[in-house]
């Protein structure tokens, strides 16, 4: 890649404008995910004024790279971009106001954001949205093993211990749902970290050996749907039965 763009380089270095636009067009990606990283925050194309910087510094980088040197392109262009994404927030930040988009934009780049690939802007955002959803399901997943480990369980103990019929798992289920709303159930399951299995035995239609035998199952259960899970909620609703 890095030596196909250094001859797409040296032509917009020469003068050739269509290559630029069409560098620009094609790593879009690439620039909202450094301005993105460098504001740590979601950025959009037209509206923040860190997005139009970044296009501006992705211009500065095409024509001040050096091809004849081994440093990759995107190394350098990445660099330049955090620089004056830096620059501008101390800029912004001594002035006590912020510019508006467009006047940082040349005129040259306006016509450049007006030809962007809608396609391609649409992929990009697409792509961000996925990994901040895979990033927030990673962290939930770490702070749900946290919780287990409360219980004395682990990730691999509640797949040996899950049940391998539908209609078990949907029981186990309801039994975890009975635990999160009655409250002397949770604050019993909370503070003694284990399940009120007299109590349950008189309430559910369900055994207590069965109940011993699925302890850990519903406990995981239980500990989704008294916390904050998104996505791991989501995951047991289709146990409702």
């Amino acid at each position: 890649m890095d030596l196909d763009i250094r001859q797409a380089i040296i032509q917009v270095q020469q003068g050739r404008n269509e290559v630029r636009e069409m560098l620009i067009q094609q790593y879009l990606p690439f620039i909202l995910k450094v301005t993105s990283q460098s504001c740590n925050r979601y950025v959009h194309l037209g509206q923040d004024d860190e997005v139009s910087v970044a296009l501006i510094a992705f211009n500065e980088a095409l024509d001040k790279y050096d091809t004849e040197k081994d440093t990759s392109f995107f190394t350098f262009a990445e660099t330049v971009i955090k620089r004056r994404i830096i620059d501008n927030f101390r800029k912004n930040n001594k002035d006590g106001k912020s510019l508006p988009w467009s006047s940082l934009v040349q005129d040259g780049d306006k016509e450049v954001i007006h030809k962007l690939d809608k396609l391609t802007w649409q992929e990009s955002q697409d792509r961000h949205k996925e990994e901040e959803i895979a990033r927030h399901r990673r962290e939930e997943i770490m702070e749900y093993q946290k919780k287990l480990r409360d219980f004395g369980i682990t990730l691999q103990d509640l797949v040996a211990a899950s049940p391998k019929h539908q209609d078990a798992r949907a029981t186990a289920f309801q039994v975890a749902r009975i635990i999160c709303e009655n409250r002397k159930y949770r604050k019993y399951l909370e503070e003694k970290k284990a399940l009120p299995l007299k109590e349950l035995e008189s309430e559910v239609s369900i055994s207590r050996k069965t109940l011993e035998r699925q302890r850990k199952y519903i406990i995981a259960l239980s500990i989704v749907l008294m916390g904050d899970f998104t996505y791991l909620g989501d995951y047991i609703e289709g146990l409702k039965g």
